[in-house]
């Protein structure tokens, strides 16, 4: 029997199409907004545990005072005049280089074509690193094995031509904060051979580590002390957990002692092995006497049945 449908009919079954179509199309696109929605909080989860950019930072700020391996100090009132004049000028002429690419902005002395620092830019890298409120005296300063000269009237320092200066580079490896303080974990690398001959320029591991301690001023962190870090070296750890060497001294002395306990126990062995020898010793002697005796008694029996 065929079966025949009104228009009315018609007309419903197309509305009720267009609704699972338009039904599975809002289902896709919830799903595909979930999907956005969880990759887009996994990306924030991980910026905010991603301190990659926040580490880059500081080794750039950083670079100029691990380059001359200043002491330790508590307060940067405390810090090695030297010291701090050397990070400044190379710390900053090291921080153009990484963000302008080259010194193609800057003058060059005609005698000499030495890059010409202006003192400006060395006062902006230091307010930067240790805060706007500290104040240098610019001056000449006498390296040690170079002059930098400050000339008064241009207000520049003379950056003689070289190929590298300091012993190390640095690597930031932890940022932590404790009691306060921003702790900044360094790790040195040698840009020098042992022997200072040649650049090390194959080895990327720290020898050392230091912790530099930034406290929090007006909303920015700003260095205010140096320490020995808790992070050491993979050498100096593993040296740690051998056992130490014995002296030469310690060696002979076990040596001796040894020697003497052989000694001692030979001595005491050797009056056993004589009191174990004695009783098998004797004992054929015990049965040549049994046997006389025995051969004597018979011989009187003997004599005796002849009577």
């Amino acid at each position: 029997m065929k079966t025949y449908m009104t228009p009315e009919e018609h007309a419903r079954l197309h509305r009720r199409r267009a609704r699972q179509a338009l039904g599975l199309l809002v289902a896709v696109l919830v799903l595909v907004g979930a999907v956005t929605v969880v990759r887009a909080g996994v990306r924030t989860v991980a910026k905010l545990f991603d301190d990659t950019q926040q580490r880059q930072e500081y080794e750039d700020e950083l670079e100029g005072l691990v380059l001359f391996d200043p002491v330790p100090f508590d307060g940067i009132e405390n810090i090695d005049d030297l010291t701090l004049r050397e990070a400044a000028v190379w710390g900053c002429v090291y921080s153009i280089q990484e963000t302008q690419g080259s010194f193609d902005n800057y003058n060059t002395d005609p005698d000499t074509e030495q890059l010409l620092l202006p003192s400006v830019d060395v006062d902006a890298y230091l307010a930067k690193l240790v805060g706007p409120s500290f104040k240098m005296n610019h001056k000449t300063f006498e390296m040690e094995d170079m002059t930098i000269e400050f000339d008064e009237t241009t207000q520049c320092y003379k950056i003689p031509v070289t190929g590298s200066v300091g012993s190390y580079s640095a690597t930031v490896t932890k940022l932590f904060k404790k009691d306060g303080l921003l702790h900044v974990t360094v790790g040195y690398i040698p840009t020098q051979s042992t022997d200072d001959s040649i650049l090390n320029t194959l080895s990327d591991t720290p020898t050392k580590y230091m912790d530099y301690l930034f406290r929090r001023q007006n909303g920015s962190w700003y260095l205010t002390g140096l320490t020995d870090s808790e992070t050491k070296p993979e050498s100096t750890a593993a040296a740690a957990s051998e056992p130490a060497p014995m002296a030469e001294s310690e060696v002979q002395d076990a040596i001796l002692a040894a020697a003497g306990d052989s000694t001692v126990s030979s001595e005491e062995a050797a009056p056993a092995e004589s009191a174990a020898s004695t009783p098998a010793e004797s004992a054929p002697a015990a049965d040549s006497t049994a046997a006389e005796s025995t051969a004597a008694s018979g011989e009187a029996a003997s004599e005796s049945t002849a009577a």
